[in-house]
């Protein structure tokens, strides 16, 4: 599978940019917002640690499967194809439509919106948030016009930033003397906190499980990676290993400053901006507005890395024959100009869309379901390509991949449950819907 093609010359990015890519796609506003709203919830210190080593734990498995394919299938969209390769290709249609309309078109828009939020708060005079939004988009699509090399070195300079800054908030916030200290209310004090394997810290670790997600991105731009049997499972272990320890640093400083059962809004509600406030406690009431700025930056350095990655998926489309082959032709320089035109295009056309949260939340059953099959194909193919020559493979397969799985059918058991009847009936409706364009889109397609 990793025999020299006419595609090799798009080769540019090594592990360094590789890794940069995955940390660009994991790290979003999510490690300083997720511990405020579930810490008054589980309780205690031990708690939330856990909830975050767990999630940690998990990605690695997930990270861990997609490594051995990913060196093994080294193209674009990879995600996508080990799961067309493993479940058939009307299967694998199916994954990458959901994969690019709600984990890319709508994610981009969703955090354009976001992104636009914290701009306002640094603004003397809000903007409407659509305009921002719309700016940032096209502002990423631009930035990955120039060349290949300068597209994926735009990312990288982003993901220093941000690792850059974590650390720096780690480093900052484990040094200085903390002046005060918010405590429990003497009820949240009394009562007894939930247990280690309670439904709380269940859920605690389900929201945190949503903040690991992005390291399938190695394996989306293996087709773009300098010898993908070596970099790309060391850029996908070396990105969740970074993420992991900002993750738990930057949870040790909140800890350090909130006690878990107060991380608590004034009214009642769970602590919505736990970064902030922390940030604000230690170095003072400026930090919480440089703290808008930097979740501002994360959330467009999130625009840049979803770019990249979608017009990757796209082209795997495009050579599956499941949308119009034009778009996966790329330019000689490389640039996948058609397949950035259509994000792009599509990105502000889900702008218009109202409510693109609640539509986001009504699909997670099938995004969380088809998600799953890309990891499960590692399972698969051991079978049905047993061969294949595999640079890497996945240390005590098939325990890693199957623990996955487990998580992965509790996340599709909790969203059906909680998103309800019309959860499942949105999902269901989509996947008919998708099915009956099928044709519409290609025509020649292969069934």
């Amino acid at each position: 599978m990793n025999e020299p093609t006419a595609n090799d010359r798009y080769r540019v990015i090594g592990a360094i940019g590789a890794t940069a890519m995955i940390v660009a796609a994991m790290v979003g506003s999510g490690i300083f917002s997720l511990t405020g709203r579930f810490g008054a919830s589980v309780g205690t210190e031990e708690n939330v640690l856990a909830a975050w080593v767990i999630g940690g734990v998990l990605a690695l498995c997930g990270g861990l499967s997609l490594a051995e394919l990913g060196a093994m299938i080294p193209c674009s969209g990879g995600s996508v194809e080990f799961a067309r390769r493993a479940f058939g290709r009307p299967t694998g249609y199916l994954v990458a439509m959901v994969t690019i309309l709600s984990g890319y078109f709508l994610s981009i828009a969703v955090v354009g919106l976001l992104l636009a939020e914290y701009v306002n708060k640094l603004l003397p005079t809000p903007a409407s948030l659509h305009s921002i939004a719309v700016t940032a988009i096209v502002a990423a699509y631009l930035s990955q016009l120039v060349n290949l090399r300068a597209g994926f070195a735009f990312n990288t300079a982003l993901a220093v930033l941000k690792i850059g800054f974590c650390a720096v908030f780690v480093v900052l916030g484990l040094s200085v003397p903390v002046a005060e200290r918010l405590e429990a209310p003497a009820a949240a004090a009394a009562s007894a906190p939930p247990g280690l394997f309670s439904a709380a810290t269940a859920a605690a670790v389900l929201s945190v499980s949503f903040a690991y997600l992005g390291w399938s991105t190695g394996a989306d731009i293996a087709g773009d990676v300098k010898r993908p049997a070596r970099n790309v499972p060391l850029a996908i272990c070396a990105a969740i290993g970074i993420v992991f320890l900002l993750y738990i640093g930057t949870n040790l400083v909140y800890l350090r400053v909130i006690d878990p059962a107060a991380m608590v809004e004034p009214d009642g509600r769970p602590m919505q901006a736990i970064g902030a406030v922390t940030a604000t406690m230690l170095f003072g009431k400026t930090a919480g507005l440089v703290m808008s700025g930097v979740i501002a930056l994360l959330f467009f350095s999130t625009i840049v890395s979803g770019t990249i990655t979608a017009a990757r998926i796209l082209e795997s489309m495009a050579t599956a024959g499941e949308i119009p082959s034009w778009v996966g032709v790329r330019e000689e320089s490389g640039i996948p100009r058609r397949a950035l035109d259509v994000v792009l295009l599509a990105s502000l056309a889900a702008l218009l869309i109202g409510e693109l949260g609640d539509i986001l939340d009504l699909l997670t059953v099938l995004i969380n379901a088809f998600s799953a099959l890309s990891v499960a194909a590692v399972i698969v193919l051991r079978r049905t390509m047993p061969d294949a020559p595999r640079p890497f493979r996945v240390p005590l397969h098939p325990i890693v991949p199957i623990v996955y799985l487990a998580l992965a059918g509790w996340t599709i058991v909790a969203s059906a449950v909680a998103g309800g009847p019309r959860a499942i009936v949105a999902s269901l409706v989509t996947v008919a819907i998708l099915l009956a364009i099928k044709r519409l889109l290609a025509p020649n397609a292969q069934a």
